[in-house]
């Protein structure tokens, strides 16, 4: 069967105009808005850096007369608590930062996708450093005196009397840096995802009120 031409008319293959595409103007207003909101996503970090250092567990260990230091096996999965805190800290930070950016529709955009990506990453980066600044005065390392079974903190095994030592805690620390990228991915991630569910173009920037200058 012949199909007629006038059954297909020639605009209906004609590529429909992109919308939602934004002018140069909006985008320097973009840059401005998102400068902002760059500096209170990096100021948070502080918080997030303070959060951390409250509550990463530290890792207990004994020290003999001798000056010999060992950790306890018991204390051993601190070191990775610890790390493990802090990357579920600024994920979820992260989270919190790419949602709250969504809410702001009249800036809704790559420029504000790429500012909370380099904002939350930074944020992290700072909560780093503050954290494991911190770590060591909000640690309690008061020693306290114990007494070692010799038989098993000897690498003979040799039954004696007990070994005097001190207990002190030694403060949490952040494994790898490279956790402060969760922050950044947990950003994007979630941005995303708001944009994917809305399912619009313009990112519902058009519907939104006037921005202000």
């Amino acid at each position: 069967m012949t199909v007629g031409a006038e059954q297909f008319p020639a605009d209906e293959f004609v590529a429909e105009q992109p919308t939602g595409l934004l002018s140069r103007a909006e985008l320097l207003g973009d840059v401005r808005s998102v400068l902002r909101t760059v500096i209170i996503v990096v100021a948070g970090g502080l918080l997030l850096g303070v959060l951390w250092a409250l509550v990463a567990p530290g890792q207990e260990t004994v020290t003999t007369a001798s000056g010999a230091t060992a950790g306890l096996a018991a204390e051993s999965d601190h070191v990775f608590d610890a790390t493990a805190v802090f990357f579920l800290l600024a994920s979820a930070y992260g989270v919190v930062v790419g949602a709250l950016a969504w809410r702001v529709r009249s800036r809704r955009g790559p420029v504000m996708l790429v500012g909370i990506a380099l904002a939350s990453t930074a944020a992290a980066w700072v909560a780093a450093r503050i954290g494991t600044l911190l770590a060591g005065p909000l640690t309690d390392r008061n020693p306290v005196g114990v007494l070692l079974d010799r038989a098993e903190a000897s690498a003979s095994g040799t039954p004696g009397p007990p070994i005097p030592a001190t207990l002190t805690t030694v403060p949490a620390a952040i494994g790898s840096f490279w956790t402060v990228v969760g922050a950044g991915v947990g950003a994007v991630l979630a941005y995303l995802l708001c944009a994917i569910a809305l399912g619009t173009d313009d990112l519902g920037r058009a519907d939104a009120p006037a921005p202000e200058a």
